[in-house]
């Protein structure tokens, strides 16, 4: 490590122990660090007018971590503000400097990230803001970009005229699919998550809100700290039409599954998890999409959930795994 000061190269120390947290909090560690260590020691910029830096998906820990960063990109960019990623292609160390320029910090996560952006504030007076849910399908989508566009201060009308060309597109492809979705009798009314608080808060969101299925309980798998739990579980409880999800945090695998075996579906139960509910729901001859990691069901090169297009490659992808379970 000095060998490298020494050479007058910037050195970032982490703590970082297997023993110690998981990999949700060492992400944010790990920017604790960049900011302290490294960010503080640029020389001071004007901000520039515009730039959103975005945090979100953990690299590499979530399986669709860089589409969905796409995808954020590409609706910031609508906008017509310039969106700046720190992780994934093309980014690196040039766009981590611009950070401290930004006009404002866009975090889209349930916790993960949280304590950064407060501490970008702290340290360069950018303001934040949260969106806790990953925009998946047509009504989240639009309320995102309604949201940062009353927090950026933009004229809503050319607002709405992207979100009016974007949901013209959208329902078009749910109106040609109808049949599939709605007279399918093997598919699932009911469904439950076993997934981290961000995956399950967005999955949920979507089958609620844009697709009508009611929710059992939700399984958030990441071990999320104590204090920031009941605002989470508030999340869950602030659905359309009224409707509530109860939250069950736990790491426990073995009693997820006896749980979800005890609950009432109402047919063909519908799960979104990880690899490991998969034999869970053949057991009861339900409904599967994976969407965290382990993520041996398929491979995930350049998709994403993420916006309006996220909202119907899930859709693809739930009717996919309904057509080979059941003919």
């Amino acid at each position: 490590m000095s060998e490298f000061q020494d050479a007058g190269k910037p050195v970032i120390a982490v703590s970082t122990p297997g023993f110690k947290g998981t990999n949700y909090e060492g992400r944010e560690w790990v920017v604790d660090a960049l900011i302290r260590q490294y960010l503080t020691r640029l020389p001071k910029g004007e901000k520039i007018k515009g730039l959103v830096n975005i945090w979100g998906p953990v690299p590499s820990h979530d399986p669709y971590w860089l589409g969905d960063f796409r995808e954020l990109e590409n609706l910031v960019r609508e906008l017509g503000l310039t969106p700046n990623v720190i992780f994934g292609e093309h980014k690196g160390v040039e766009n981590l400097d611009k950070a401290p320029l930004a006009e404002f910090n866009l975090l889209v996560s349930t916790w993960v990230g949280l304590d950064n952006v407060k501490l970008l504030e702290t340290v360069f007076g950018t303001p934040y803001l949260h969106y806790p849910v990953l925009p998946i399908g047509a009504h989240e989508s639009s309320v995102f970009l309604r949201t940062i566009a009353r927090f950026a201060g933009l004229d809503p009308a050319p607002v709405e005229t992207i979100i009016a060309r974007h949901e013209e597109e959208y329902y078009y492809y749910i109106e040609r699919s109808v049949s599939v979705f709605f007279e399918n009798r093997t598919a699932s009314k009911m469904f439950s998550t076993v997934t981290t608080s961000s995956r399950a808060l967005a999955v949920a969101r979507f089958l609620i809100n844009d697709f009508g299925l009611m929710p059992n309980k939700q399984y958030l798998t990441e071990n999320v700290p104590t204090e920031h739990q009941e605002r989470i579980a508030g999340y869950f409880r602030n659905f359309n039409y009224g409707i509530e999800a109860e939250t069950v945090f736990s790491t426990d695998g073995y009693l997820i599954h006896r749980q979800i075996e005890e609950e009432y579906f109402a047919g063909p139960p519908l799960i979104v998890g990880s690899i490991f509910e998969k034999q869970l729901v053949k057991k009861l001859s339900g409904n599967f999409v994976c969407v965290s990691t382990p993520f041996q069901q398929k491979v995930a090169l350049h998709s994403s959930y993420a916006g309006y297009h996220g909202g119907l490659k899930f859709l693809e992808d739930l009717f996919t795994g309904v057509y080979q379970t059941y003919n």
